[in-house]
């Protein structure tokens, strides 16, 4: 008898509630005619809850008794104590508590991954003296204040792979920063577009550096590249780290053998790129880095192809050679050589080159000055990079050839 008591309760219990159900005559059960008069429960308010079936009582007066009780009653919300090493967590957790305990939900951790960035971690092997110790000492890398919002998607790559240490250079269309890379705990530096990239066209342009690092591949004497991405519709390029660029701000005129280095190493840079048809045209000190000794070519945000069937930007005006200015783009490898013998020309001066007026115009003629206290066969070799006709001008691989390397060229084939 009590099983079919038991039947009762469950249909009696799971009646489907009165706001859906038509009014309509009580069927007469034939296990017990008293069921005519047990009504449905009433539609359950939002704060009240029923309580799950059981068999406590199988009289049918101790079943309407329990269904008034569990429908008067509410349920107290039950609070998971939190510990209180995190108040970020406990912030987090606390508007879904009461529903899910200490769940947190999938949105409040993407959320939390976009205020707190992943620690900083450093590497064993890395014992680069330019790392300060304190970035790995906190969890929360505190940022600059100049690192970008969140992108698009939910999450800034830049703020989740990069603790932004310090802004190491600014042009007319980038930043640079220098960064460590949280998950490594090496130093890179990160260029970021200042203007944002809304269309194609944009797009494309900005890209033209990347791409021609991508072809180029890998050569001591350039600058490295790693990658690049667009996050809230600016280009980032992760590059090489290096010591310092070799801008002119007042430093001490470079040494003869520095200069020496400096032109061989860059020449063996720009006799690569030309060898894979690609002309650099912003060759300057601005663009020229050195790490760990080594002189490094950089910024090819004005690179072209050398068969001009791309279009073609010429760089800073200081640097240009005259066919430039006059449009004549048919030796554009020979563009490079005038380049970096006027850029070593005022490395050695100590001075800045001309914008204009007639020192400009003197040096496009071929009329250099005399350099006290260098070879005449090292300022012949400048003059010669700085002739005015670019048939005349030695090409790069001629360069490298020249007697005055001859030791660099030593040193360079015992390692």
């Amino acid at each position: 008898m009590e099983d079919r008591d038991a039947c009762i309760l469950s249909q009696d219990f799971f009646c489907t509630p009165d706001y859906l159900t038509p009014d309509a005559p009580q069927l007469a059960s034939g296990f017990d005619a008293d069921k005519e008069n047990t009504p449905c429960p009433q539609s359950p308010e939002k704060s009240v809850a029923r309580s799950k079936r059981y068999k406590r009582d199988s009289s049918p007066k101790g079943r309407s008794m329990d269904l008034m009780e569990a429908d008067s009653q509410e349920i107290t919300p039950v609070r998971f104590s939190l510990s209180q090493d995190d108040p970020e967590e406990e912030k987090m957790a606390q508007p879904s508590s009461q529903k899910r305990g200490s769940y947190v939900p999938h949105s409040a951790r993407v959320l939390r991954s976009q205020v707190t960035p992943p620690p900083c971690i450093k590497n064993p092997y890395n014992m680069d003296p330019r790392i300060d110790d304190n970035v790995f000492s906190v969890r929360k890398c505190k940022s600059s204040g100049s690192s970008p919002s969140i992108g698009a998607d939910g999450l800034s790559r830049y703020r989740t792979d990069f603790h932004e240490i310090e802004q190491i250079g600014c042009g007319n269309f980038s930043v640079v920063f220098k960064v460590l890379r949280r998950i490594e705990g090496c130093l890179y530096a990160v260029k970021r577009s200042i203007k944002q990239l809304h269309n194609d066209m944009d797009r494309r342009q900005a890209l033209k550096e990347v791409h021609t690092l991508v072809a180029l591949g890998n050569h001591e004497n350039i600058v490295g590249y790693f990658t690049s991405w667009f996050e809230t519709e600016k280009l980032y390029i992760q590059m090489e780290l290096c010591d310092r660029s070799l801008s002119v701000n007042g430093d001490k005129p470079l040494e003869f053998g520095d200069a020496l280095e400096l032109l061989y190493q860059i020449c063996k840079g720009l006799d690569f790129i030309h060898g894979r048809g690609v002309a650099h045209l912003d060759v300057k000190p601005d663009n020229i880095y050195v790490r760990n000794g080594i002189y490094k070519l950089g910024d090819f945000g004005c690179a072209t192809l050398i068969d001009r069937s791309l279009a073609i930007e010429e760089g800073d005006s200081r640097y240009m050679p005259p066919e430039m200015l006059n449009e004549k783009h048919e030796h554009l490898d020979k563009v490079d050589i005038f380049s970096l013998g006027a850029a070593v020309y005022e490395l050695i001066r100590g001075t800045p080159l001309p914008v204009s007026g007639h020192q400009f115009a003197s040096l496009r003629e071929g009329k250099i000055s005399l350099l006290p206290g260098h070879p005449m066969q090292f300022q012949s070799l400048i003059k010669s990079m700085m002739d005015p006709d670019p048939v005349r001008r030695p090409s790069a691989k001629e360069i490298l050839r020249h007697p005055i390397f001859e030791k660099l060229r030593n040193a360079s084939a015992k390692k």
